[in-house]
């Protein structure tokens, strides 16, 4: 037969069902982010702006925001609760088409704000956005993992999402294209460096130069290509690995990119490395800037192997031409051993020996064989030919003198040869004519 239970079950069993009821009724409730938000105990905004001074979006909330191709346009992420974060805040990556998104700066700007008597704790996040072609662009709604504390004291952790924008991008200027390097920025800095192997540069040494840009608000890897791995016939172009760095401090957003090319040099002589530009927007006067990177004259002085191999062809030429004389001089010799010299080689040597008398023969015996004169001033009238056959009639021994009268003498021969052909083509003409 069942026996009734003892009083003292009776009364632990009804605390065990009030107790189960209280925390069933508790779980029931439980807070979530949504609760939160919609209690407004957590909010998520996001905007968008050009620097840190922006508490809002820069136009009005009812227009499409514009910005120039490569500009740097922030996207701003807050959340805030009017207790405290009991957790690290992570905000999905941005994917936007055409964008390059990134977020430079690790750590958030905490800071309170007194709002209807309540103190919130506002966290803001940043994220740098650089447009690279002209259009119309979408910001999706991005997801912000938080953890906040709810006013039942227990931690809340969950995920907000963002509004989604729009904005629009256009070229700043048609002086610029997207066909021609460029990029934007607020301010620029431009150093270049030479470094030379020696202080007198010579075939075998080398000549670094590095160029070192810096811009404000900009990103590194949309910084123009400047130093070029061209060679030439005067030295050898060696290309460094180029070096970019981002950074950010409270805000600032700087870049960096630096260039080396070693050149070797190849030839002595003189030459030149180039000149360089680039082109840049500046956003603070919305202004096209040119930036030129001065080139620098050099010379190089040849080592023996350099310039044998800078004038080889050269050196070949003027040794075969040496060959090729010597073995005439020496062939000549040979045949004038048992053969007449002739005229010209005799007077030649007689000057050459300082034989004056057997010269002037020579010149004498030159004019009656070229012109049938015997007397040096009855062959011209001219005062070239009287003044140097006067120096040779008074006796002057000069070298110069004498070799000019023998070409003197030999361009009067031509000259008579040329005069005297036609006549003798109408002797025969009449010849002719007399047969018939």
């Amino acid at each position: 037969m069942f026996k009734p239970w003892p009083k003292r079950c009776i009364h632990v069993a009804l605390c065990l069902l009030v107790i189960w009821a209280g925390s069933s009724s508790h779980l029931s409730y439980a807070v979530t982010i949504s609760d939160l938000q919609r209690s407004n105990d957590v909010e998520v905004k996001s905007w968008l702006g050009v620097s840190e001074a922006n508490t809002g979006s820069d136009t009005d909330q009812n227009q499409t925001p514009s910005y120039s191709v490569n500009q740097q346009v922030i996207l701003y992420v807050e959340v805030a609760t009017p207790r405290w974060f009991t957790g690290g805040t992570r905000i999905e990556a941005a994917e936007i088409p055409n964008v390059i998104a990134k977020q430079r700066n690790q750590l958030a700007t905490n800071y309170t704000e007194r709002k209807e008597g309540v103190t919130w704790s506002r966290q803001r996040w940043e994220i740098t956005l650089y447009p690279v072609t002209s259009g119309s662009y979408s910001i999706p709604p991005l997801a912000v993992n938080v953890q906040v504390s709810a006013p039942d004291g227990t931690n809340v952790s969950g995920t907000l999402y963002t509004e989604p924008m729009a904005f629009n991008v256009n070229l700043p200027s048609g002086l610029v294209s997207d066909q021609i390097p460029w990029f934007t920025a607020s301010h620029v800095d431009m150093k270049q460096e030479w470094t030379l192997s020696s202080d007198e540069l010579k075939v075998g040494d080398a000549i670094t130069r590095k160029v070192t840009i810096q811009a404000q608000d900009s990103l590194s890897i949309l910084l123009p290509k400047l130093l070029s791995s061209e060679s030439s016939p005067y030295f050898q172009a060696y290309s460094q690995p180029h070096r970019l760095d981002d950074s950010q401090t409270r805000g600032d957003y700087q870049s960096s990119r630096i260039e080396e090319t070693v050149y070797v040099i190849q030839q002595g002589g003189d030459f030149s490395l180039p000149e360089h530009q680039f082109q840049w927007w500046n956003t603070q006067n919305n202004q096209l800037e040119t930036v030129t990177i001065e080139g620098q004259h050099f010379h190089a002085r040849h080592t023996l192997a350099s310039f044998v191999k800078a004038n080889l062809h050269t050196l070949i030429a003027v040794v075969v031409a040496a060959v090729v004389a010597l073995m005439v001089f020496f062939a000549g010799r040979r045949f004038y051993r048992t053969h007449p010299k002739p005229p010209w080689l005799l007077f030649w040597l007689d000057v050459s020996r300082g034989n004056w008398a057997q010269a002037r023969a020579q010149l004498y015996r030159h004019l009656r064989q070229s012109t049938d004169k015997l007397e040096m001033n009855k062959v011209a009238s001219d005062s070239n030919w009287l003044k140097t056959s006067g120096q040779i009639q008074t006796g002057e021994e000069n070298s110069n003198i004498f070799k000019k009268m023998w070409w003197l003498i030999s361009g009067h021969k031509r000259l008579l040869d040329k005069l005297t052909f036609p006549k003798a083509l109408s002797k025969l003409d009449n010849a002719h004519k007399s047969q018939k």
